[in-house]
């Protein structure tokens, strides 16, 4: 079976468990960090099995078709970071020219603070806290691996063709007309890969991009919303707020403002 491109919402996700995970093989954009508590959670990295026990971690870059699965009854009582490359704006290697030589880092190899950081992370904190927890996992993580160049192959999965012609070019104006035409398919084959392998529409899809680099400006410009709406892709102001509030709960304003409170 094919992996699938998930679409993560969230630009910061925290998932704690405490049975092994399951989940098929898929990929997506964002980088998603493993650290195990206690127990065992089994892994497939782009290939490769992996076992991570009490107190080892496992890094997974963008793009890199990964799966969970158990063995048995084992037990595993461990945390998922997944993040949005985005959020880290050049501290740390462009993750999508670069991989893990191996992803898995040993117990020994993990330092203390980064232990300290992955068991005060919490769901419930506000997103600057979790952010800053994230910065210093990653930081002591990207310490212990080798980085190697990523080989980029011929792409031959329709849809991980449209998904980086999309991350490349979701500033501009796109329809399923101008894809159709860009893929030289029907649109109606386009909508159906949207529907069936990524679970979301391609307005919806569009719209989740156009708004994580929204965000991004908003973040780290002072540029004026409407300017930054329009520099999106977004073709009206009512769109981009409307689109913006069913991705992050808040307006556009709004979420400026919680971001100023938090670098004062």
């Amino acid at each position: 079976m094919l992996p699938f491109y998930e679409i993560q919402a969230k630009d910061l996700r925290l998932i704690r468990y405490t049975r092994q995970l399951t989940f098929p093989a898929h990929m997506h954009r964002n980088i998603e960090i493993l650290y195990v508590f206690s127990g065992v959670q089994y892994l497939d990295i782009d290939e490769t099995a992996y076992e991570i026990h009490e107190g080892e971690a496992a890094i997974i870059f963008s793009d890199i078709v990964h799966s969970y699965y158990k063995i048995g009854e084992n037990t595993a009582d461990a945390i998922l970071i997944i993040c949005n490359p985005r959020l880290f704006g050049g501290v740390f290697p462009n993750f999508e020219n670069f991989q893990p030589v191996i992803p898995f880092i040993s117990k020994e190899g993990i330092h203390e603070e980064a232990v300290y950081a992955l068991r005060h992370i919490k769901k419930k904190d506000e997103f600057a806290v979790r952010l800053g927890w994230t910065y210093v996992i990653m930081s002591h993580l990207l310490r212990r691996i080798e980085l190697k160049q990523r080989q980029r192959t011929p792409v031959q999965d329709m849809s991980k063709k449209i998904m980086e012609y999309l991350a490349n070019n979701f500033t501009e104006p796109l329809t399923l007309d101008s894809l159709a035409a860009e893929f030289c398919v029907s649109k109606y084959y386009i909508s159906h890969i949207f529907s069936d392998r990524i679970k979301m529409n391609f307005r919806n899809y569009l719209g989740l991009l156009r708004a994580e680099y929204a965000a991004k400006l908003i973040r780290t410009t002072d540029a004026a919303l409407t300017t930054i709406s329009s520099n999106a892709g977004f073709d009206s102001q009512r769109t981009f707020n409307r689109i913006f509030h069913a991705k992050y709960g808040m307006s556009p304003r709004e979420f400026r403002t919680n971001i100023r409170k938090y670098i004062k």
